[in-house]
């Protein structure tokens, strides 16, 4: 099959999203289909071993990766070009619009999948609205507007796709892990170093205010006079990193906490495997890739019990969950570790255990099978059409 994957922006190893998209393609691409990413413009883009057509875009730092792509027109003529079987949409922002009109004007098959939980994002926004009952209806009214003109809806978690159904959504909609490359991320004892910390605490992601950085360190400061052996180590860019840096020295804890700032993500695995545990607090996770990856090579991860991550984190099995915005639960979950080491290895293991499950074959392998049925009711809607009875494809996807 020759298979288009449409995202806002691509940058490989900056955020959840791109990270998903890359082990996607690479994994279809290994599995014999023809893959092209569209997406806006960036200058990573040739340094890397996946075909990408890069679109023109606005620049917008507030945006993940800090580009808004619009060119429908380019869009259309690079898709016609490549004449794909079906699109994979990834977006539901401008590229994701941009997509389903391309999609309408070459009759393409299409389908979508919701990785964002923008009602929650709406708590983060430079002018809060946290709590505001209808902006957060406005946002699943538009999450699933948008969604309803797919005639096939994909999202990483059961917690999300009840979240959808329960708010609008009637299309079919099924659940597929983002996956995680395991041979790729895999346990510690394949990795050695001479020179790991004492203790390491890690964080791996966006520095932004969704992800709640704030919280892991400011557990990890309530720690730091009684365990003077554990280290803070940070991995990410984003726009709050002047600020929680300032916090780490507020809080007198800098020199325990390093921020390493953009690590590729073929080199994130001996990071993974040289650290003791996993910490993080974000509460919008519609999966949680970073925890995936941490678990897949051997770690025991502390979260919040929000959305997705109770998916993934068995509490008191592969690690602990605490309460959101909870500065005291997390020290606590994260001192039992300090208190009995023997946990890291124990809980270490079954975390472990359960990531196989997310292998990317078997994710691809899913979404494979939904391409396929995919074109094949849209070749029956299109012959239905032409022989002149029956519902058109608009009257096909409605009754879904």
């Amino acid at each position: 099959m020759k298979i288009a994957l449409t995202i806002d922006s691509f940058v490989e190893g900056q955020g959840g999203v791109s990270t998903a998209v890359a082990a996607l393609a690479r994994t279809l691409r290994e599995r014999g289909q023809q893959v092209l990413i569209y997406t806006a413009a960036d200058a990573t883009h040739e340094t890397i071993d996946l075909d990408v057509v890069g679109l023109r875009a606005l620049r917008y730092e507030r945006f993940p990766g800090g580009r808004v792509p619009l060119a429908p027109i380019r869009l259309i003529q690079e898709l016609s070009n490549f004449a794909p079987d079906v699109i994979h949409n990834h977006s539901m922002s401008t590229m994701g619009f941009q997509a389903l009109i391309a999609s309408s004007i070459l009759g393409i098959p299409i389908i979508g999948t919701c990785h964002v939980f923008l009602a929650g994002f709406l708590n983060y926004a430079p002018i809060s609205l946290e709590g505001v009952p209808l902006v957060e209806d406005v946002a699943w009214r538009y999450t699933t507007a948008f969604f309803n003109r797919f005639p096939h809806v994909t999202t990483p978690s059961e917690v999300m796709r009840r979240c959808l159904i329960s708010h609008g959504l009637h299309m079919p909609i099924s659940v597929i892990s983002n996956g995680v490359n395991t041979n790729l991320f895999c346990p510690k004892e394949k990795y050695h170093s001479n020179n790991k910390q004492p203790f390491t605490l890690l964080h791996v992601g966006r520095l932004s205010r969704e992800k709640q950085i704030d919280v892991v360190i400011r557990a990890f400061a309530r720690l730091s006079t009684d365990y003077p052996q554990v280290h803070l180590l940070i991995i990410g860019v984003g726009p709050e990193e002047s600020d929680l840096r300032s916090l780490a020295t507020d809080l007198g804890v800098s020199d325990r906490v390093d921020f390493a700032g953009f690590i590729s993500h073929d080199q994130l695995p001996s990071y993974y495997s040289e650290a003791d545990l996993f910490a993080t607090a974000s509460t919008i996770e519609t999966q949680g890739l970073v925890a995936l990856e941490a678990m897949a090579c051997g770690l025991a991860v502390i979260g919040v019990d929000a959305m997705a991550l109770p998916d993934l984190i068995q509490h008191e099995i592969n690690g602990y969950l605490v309460p959101p915005e909870d500065e005291t639960a997390f020290a606590a979950a994260i001192e039992q570790f300090l208190l009995k080491p023997e946990l890291l290895q124990v809980m270490g293991r079954a975390a472990s255990r359960q990531a196989q499950s997310h292998s990317l074959n078997n994710v691809a392998i899913a979404y494979e099978q939904i391409y396929m049925n995919v074109r094949q009711r849209s070749k029956r809607a299109l012959f239905q059409q032409s022989k002149g009875h029956g519902p058109s494809m608009k009257e096909v996807n409605r009754s879904k």
